[in-house]
């Protein structure tokens, strides 16, 4: 990648004749490309390297200046999630169940968003763990060709941080920080919580799904799926399906309310 950023700036010298720096700029860039295909000393591995390196470049720095953003991104979306509870779910909790389930849903509930907000905050507060600077009794695995340091056991260098970091798992662009020795339990819970709380918002609001469907006294979610058997819902719904759609798109059936109606107002 630093070749290629070198190129531009090759012809800067010779701003007065263009032609002449159109043609240093190629014969740079074909040296770079004989040395690397053209070489005894290379091979197909270290081509495929030096082809990927704009990619991996491009990912260390991107992802380091994305990293707010994605962050704002996880907060805007829970936040979104929970109002959606709070102005959707939660009537439809109070309205439908007893008062010792809609107990046990506020609990359950504010618990689950309790661990989220929680297990977020210290993963992406929390420092992953860094080796220490000055000397220690403790042996070094090896020494890092980055940092020019040592490097304890199960340590990584980080490129997008550009620090070694302590039994680092991975870089989260989500977090905006490295997955390391200290907070990596708490990135394990917020995965695990956000999980449960994806689970239960799903079940608490199938009510409203089905509803939607069955809207107008017609049975719209087996005719959308196109169940009309009990083991259709493994052949048809589970399974990989190319059964044609309830009807032929021209004509609809209406519920029996409004057929009754319709027939009134004509006689």
């Amino acid at each position: 990648m630093r070749v290629l950023l070198r190129c531009p700036r090759r012809p800067r010298s010779r701003r007065g004749d263009p032609l002449l720096g159109a043609r240093a700029l190629w014969a740079y860039a074909r040296l770079c490309a004989d040395s690397l295909l053209y070489n005894s000393f290379t091979n197909w591995d270290v081509v495929l390297d030096s082809l990927f390196e704009p990619i991996y470049w491009l990912v260390d720095h991107v992802t380091r200046w994305f990293g707010v953003v994605f962050v704002v991104m996880v907060i805007f979306l829970t936040s979104t999630i929970v109002l959606i509870v709070y102005v959707c779910v939660l009537p439809v909790i109070v309205r439908t169940y007893s008062a010792g389930w809609i107990t046990w849903h506020l609990g359950y509930g504010h618990w689950n968003l309790l661990l989220i907000v929680f297990h977020y905050y210290k993963a992406v507060t929390s420092s992953p763990g860094y080796p220490p600077q000055e000397k220690t009794d403790v042996p070094m695995a090896s020494i890092c060709r980055k940092c020019i340091a040592p490097k304890p056991a199960r340590t990584h260098h980080c490129s997008i941080c550009n620090q070694c970091i302590l039994k680092m798992d991975h870089h989260c662009p989500w977090l905006n920080n490295c997955v390391g020795h200290f907070n990596h339990r708490y990135f394990f819970s917020f995965c695990l919580s956000m999980t449960l709380g994806c689970v239960y918002c799903s079940v608490s609001s199938r009510q409203l799904f089905t509803e939607a469907f069955n809207a107008i006294d017609l049975n719209n979610l087996k005719l959308f799926l196109g169940i009309e058997k009990r083991r259709h819902w493994l052949t048809r719904v589970l399974l990989p399906s190319s059964h044609p759609p309830h009807g032929d798109g021209l004509t609809w059936k209406l519920p029996q309310s409004l057929e009754t109606e319709r027939t009134v107002l004509a006689i």
